[in-house]
């Protein structure tokens, strides 16, 4: 059963494998592994560099398909937008908190996760075994794996609560009997591995290797578990590591906040982790190694993203109120980061002019963060899909997370850090804990928007009825207690009876 799992894993693994030609290590796989050697991989370096490179892949198809429809639009950030009627069915019912238990988009999270997981704990449980590997190799291998699979249950123990865990490479049969683990058994996972990422990983990679998981990536996502756990103490000490070792790591803000969405500057020094995508990376798939973001993030129906835009994911007027400005008008906001994140009426590319109105948009609003003119895509395998990188971490979260934990007494000066990039004063002196609270979490939201972060910020609050009381505040009002978690996929529940449901659904 065992050689059976291996057989089926590499399967798909060799599926994932066929991105070849890419700028990016991480997509320029060799796709010839025979069938007829699987039972022997796992025998050298090189099989060993490519089995890590297949567990990053699941992030791409996470990011494309799933993770912009939980993050965004299930928050006050953003609806749906599109083109109406049963244009999105999926994701309405996310935005309307009518999710169902056959939603695809909680399919393909909860799949591509445990596809992650299976990979990681191959590489986990096989690279030790290997004779014929370098000890730098060697760690770097494990420290990846174990990065990448606390990666992959922070995303499903957030979104599901408790998850099946498991750490070696199990049985199909093993498979269809396990049961769900408390939550707080998958964050000691996540810790332990995170804890011990650290330690194997490198600080930094030569050009062949950027975009891999480095020490850094290991603290600041450990940095974030804590600060999601209540946890500030660990929370600020970890995040405090990162920035006292940023030169180390090479992590600095960008003068500039657009610099960090810039195809020249991808993997830059603001960068910590990044899901990794190339150009000619296929057409309407979630599954390519192209990024579709900016194809349904662009404004609907108009020339200047490739192929046009859908038009999904379209800012609130709830958050468009966040960002500070001279007037009543979107012209005089003052945040910089406006100018990279949203499209407002006026706003000008090349022979482009952004209307005060468009299918799904009534507002003339749209994101505009991961925008790469028509022009620069053209020839991108049909026009559909771009090479820009979505960020999951940049340097600014770690300061973020630093100011939050810290307090405002020693935080102060970290946040104000991200305020000055923006063109923004420094926040006031004097502030409360929970004006503290308050101030980052709308510093959080205005720097991270459109990034996926802030549903997950909402759930995080110390306060457990914060979200339902945003999001009802927001105009939602279908949320109620049990969007705490999302409903275990039926299908994994038909396959596997022992797998219990989530309460409400």
């Amino acid at each position: 059963m065992k050689n059976k799992l291996l057989k089926t894993f590499l399967v798909l693994f060799v599926t994932t494998l066929l991105f070849s030609e890419c700028k990016k290590s991480l997509l320029s796989f060799d796709p010839t592994i025979p069938l007829s050697s699987v039972d022997n991989y796992y025998s050298n370096e090189a099989e060993a560099v490519i089995a890590v490179n297949a567990a990053y892949t699941p992030l791409s198809a996470i990011y494309n398909g799933a993770a912009w429809h939980l993050g965004d639009i299930m928050s006050d950030d953003s609806d749906l937008g599109g083109g109406g009627g049963g244009d999105g069915l999926e994701t309405a019912e996310l935005d309307n908190f009518n999710v169902t238990s056959f939603n695809p988009i909680i399919n393909l999270m909860w799949a591509q996760c445990y596809f992650g997981i299976l990979r990681t704990n191959l590489i986990i449980t096989k690279v030790p075994n290997i004779a014929n590997i370098t000890p730098a190799i060697k760690n770097r291998s494990l420290g990846e794996g174990k990065f990448l699979r606390a990666l992959y249950y922070y995303h499903l123990v957030r979104l599901f609560g408790d998850v099946p865990l498991y750490t070696n490479a199990i049985t199909v049969v093993e498979a269809s009997v396990i049961a769900r683990s408390p939550k707080a058994q998958v964050y000691a996972q996540i810790i332990t591995d995170l804890k011990s990422a650290e330690t194997l990983l490198p600080n930094t990679y030569g050009l062949n290797d950027k975009g891999r998981a480095t020490a850094g990536a290991a603290k600041g996502l450990l940095a974030a578990v804590y600060l999601t756990l209540g946890d500030k103490a660990n929370a600020a000490a970890k995040a405090k590591e990162v920035i006292d070792n940023s030169a180390v790591y090479g992590y600095d803000l960008w003068a500039d906040y657009a610099d960090n969405f810039k195809l020249e500057n991808e993997n830059g020094k603001e960068s910590i982790f990044e899901v990794q995508y190339r150009s000619g990376g296929g057409q309407y798939s979630d599954y390519g190694a192209g990024q579709k973001l900016n194809t349904f993030f662009g404004p609907r129906l108009q020339n200047v993203v490739q192929s046009a835009g859908y038009g999904w994911n379209v800012p609130t007027i709830n958050f468009m109120d966040q960002y500070e400005k001279t007037g009543a008008s979107y012209n005089t906001i003052i945040d910089k980061r406006r100018q990279r994140s949203v499209w407002i009426p006026g706003d000008v590319s090349g022979a482009y002019t952004q209307p005060s109105q468009l299918s799904g948009s009534p507002n003339g609003l749209n994101v505009k963060k991961y925008f790469i003119p028509a022009t620069n895509t053209a020839g991108d395998n049909g026009g559909w899909t771009c090479a820009l990188n979505v960020p999951i971490m940049r340097y600014s979260e770690i300061l973020l997370t630093y100011a939050e934990a810290a307090g405002p007494a020693i935080g102060k000066p970290f946040a104000d850090q991200v305020r000055a990039r923006a063109g923004l004063a420094a926040l006031p002196a004097g502030l409360s804990d929970a004006q503290w609270l308050t101030a980052i979490y709308k510093e959080r939201r205005l720097e991270f928007g459109f990034e996926m972060h802030r549903w997950y910020d909402l759930l995080r609050h110390p306060d457990p009825n914060y979200f339902i009381n945003v999001m009802t505040a927001a105009g939602k009002t279908n949320v109620a207690a049990k969007h705490r978690f999302m409903p275990i996929p039926q299908g994994e529940r038909d396959k596997n009876p022992g797998l219990t449901q989530n309460p409400g659904y």
